[in-house]
C-alpha cells in the first residue's frame, strides 16, 4: 500500500492568541513525520483552509503556513473552503494521480476539518490512520480542547470503517 501524509490546516492563525492546544508540539511532530515521509518517498500533502472575511482569508497573514510547518519543494498543497478536504477540491484526484491508496492524517481542528476529512476518506473506502498525538483544536465554549482531542481520538479508534489511530512513533511510511 502506498500512503501519503496529509497535514490539515496547520496555518499561521492557529499559532496566534488564543493558540490552539499543544500547537507547537503538534507542529513539531508533524514536521518530523513529513521529513520521514519524504525520506521514504511518500507524498506529503498540505490541505490549506481558506474562507473570505475571517482569519482564514486567502492572502492574509493568518492564512499562510506557519514557518515551523510549511510545505517543501515536491509537496502538494490543496486549497479547500469546507471542513471536508475532499469537497470541491482536487484531493481525491491528487491521491489517484500519486498512486496513493491510504492516508496518514494529522492537523487542525480535530473536531472540524480533521474529523470531517477522516470521515470523508472512510466513506470512500480509503484506509486512514489518524496520528493520535498529531491533531489538535482550540478551546470550545462547552469543552476544553484537551477533551475534544481525547474524544475524537477515541471515536476514530472505534470506527467500523478503514480508520485506525496510532501514535506517531508507531507509524512508518
Amino acid at each position: 500500500m502506498s500512503r501519503a501524509l496529509v497535514i490539515i490546516d496547520v496555518q499561521a492563525n492557529v499559532f496566534d492568541e488564543p493558540r490552539a492546544y499543544r500547537i507547537d508540539e503538534v507542529a513539531a511532530l508533524l514536521d518530523r513525520k513529513a521529513a520521514e515521509a519524504r525520506a521514504a518517498g511518500a507524498p506529503v500533502i498540505f490541505i490549506q483552509h481558506e474562507e473570505a472575511g475571517c482569519e482564514w482569508e486567502r492572502g492574509t497573514p493568518g492564512w499562510e503556513f506557519h514557518p515551523s510547518l510549511a510545505p517543501r519543494h515536491g509537496d502538494t498543497v490543496i486549497a479547500k473552503s469546507f471542513c471536508d478536504g475532499f469537497r470541491d477540491t482536487e484531493f481525491a484526484a491528487t491521491l489517484d494521480r500519486l498512486g496513493v491508496d491510504g492516508i496518514v492524517v494529522g492537523g487542525y481542528a480535530s473536531d472540524f476539518c480533521v474529523d470531517t476529512t477522516v470521515r470523508a476518506a472512510a466513506s470512500r473506502g480509503i484506509p486512514t490512520t489518524v496520528i493520535a498525538d498529531g491533531h489538535t483544536t482550540s478551546e470550545r465554549p462547552h469543552l476544553p480542547a484537551a477533551d475534544v482531542v481525547r474524544h475524537h481520538t477515541w471515536v476514530w479508534s472505534r470506527f467500523d470503517a478503514p480508520v485506525s489511530v496510532a501514535a506517531a512513533k508507531d507509524i512508518a511510511f
